[in-house]
């Protein structure tokens, strides 16, 4: 019987919060979510990150980022530099695995202008190409057909990921993994 499927999530607490395990069940997934974190905080936190997903004996077949919505939080825009640090140094430690950079979700919050948001995405798709990896976009997902992000993704906050909202995402991802298996 051939080997269960690793799959690493590596992101802040909208990856963090999620039991990734429980939507793919004939995976073995790593949640490596940290609450509060921003891009430059996972940058230094990769020094840890890689050595631990090696010390497992076993290349990921997927790892999927998602980072930067605490930076855009605190108006932070320039993150894309570091990102790149961020995805170079993973896919410099994981040559053999399929790396997806997935897109920032959408926010409810006034001070952030959408705009902002699907720049920095279109900056993302652009580095997945430069890095050979795949984009997966969830933020078209989030969004309403009126440009407002659906309400009942969202929790009350306007950041952080309601059940439906997670259910989405991970449909989403499923549908990718199926696509790629």
């Amino acid at each position: 019987m051939p080997d269960k499927k690793l799959l690493v999530f590596i992101g802040d607490s909208l990856t963090e919060f999620f039991d990734w395990q429980s939507s793919f069940p004939a995976c073995d997934v790593l949640n490596l979510g940290v609450s509060g974190e921003t891009v430059e905080g996972l940058l230094v936190r990769l020094d840890r990150i890689i050595p631990a997903i090696q010390k497992g004996g076993r290349n990921p077949d997927f790892i999927f980022v998602m980072t930067g919505i605490n930076n855009i939080a605190m108006e932070d825009y320039e993150i894309i530099a570091v990102y790149r640090e961020v995805i170079r140094a993973i896919a410099a430690s994981f040559s053999g695995s399929k790396l997806v950079i997935q897109s920032i979700l959408p926010v409810r919050i006034p001070w952030i202008d959408g705009t902002i948001i699907r720049q920095l995405n279109e900056s993302l798709k652009q580095m997945a190409k430069d890095f050979k990896a795949e984009y997966l976009d969830l933020y078209s997902i989030f969004m309403s057909p009126g440009s407002e992000p659906k309400k009942e993704y969202l929790l009350d906050d306007g950041v952080h990921v309601s059940d439906k909202g997670y259910k989405a995402w991970s449909s989403a991802v499923d549908d990718y993994l199926k696509s790629r298996l």
